[in-house]
């Protein structure tokens, strides 16, 4: 409804060239898939050996992209088809026929990526976002948690 699209969420994703997530965010992947007791199987086995004892404490960060973590570059996407992505979420867009082909021109062309990115960050840039409390929702201090109090 805001005019973006399957490629634009596909490039868009590709921020998570940098950053990092809390290991609780990732636990049941690793520990108790679907509640099966089992790892989540599109995952890398030494990926998953690393990911296990990194994150034994659910308070425990880990980067979202363990190739190049401080590099916004196209290394997101070669992780993916390399079954080493960290969310279930972004891995997923390797495993979905729609999205895949898109993950694989990001991989192997990173200009693409590059360039793709910029256009997609004007498209986001221009929908219209929440600027205070009376419109329908909030600005988040937290990005995962509720504000408590009012601006």
């Amino acid at each position: 409804s805001n005019g973006m699209n399957v490629l634009d969420l596909v490039v868009l994703s590709g921020a998570h060239t940098i950053g990092r997530a809390r290991c609780d965010s990732i636990q049941y992947r690793l520990f108790n898939y679907t509640g099966t007791g089992e790892a989540d199987p599109s995952i890398d086995s030494k990926y998953f050996n690393y990911l296990s004892r990194r994150c034994r404490w659910d308070t425990e960060y880990v980067d979202l992209d363990g190739t190049t973590p401080t590099t916004f570059d196209a290394q997101y996407y070669k992780n993916l088809e390399e079954k080493k992505g960290l969310l279930q979420t972004d891995q997923m867009l390797y495993s979905d026929a729609r999205t895949s082909p898109l993950v694989s021109a990001f991989a192997d062309q990173p200009w693409l990526f590059h360039h793709q990115f910029g256009a997609s960050m004007v498209k986001l840039a221009n929908i219209q976002v929440l600027t205070d409390q009376d419109e329908d929702g909030e600005i988040r201090t937290i990005c995962s948690s509720i504000n408590s109090n009012n601006y």
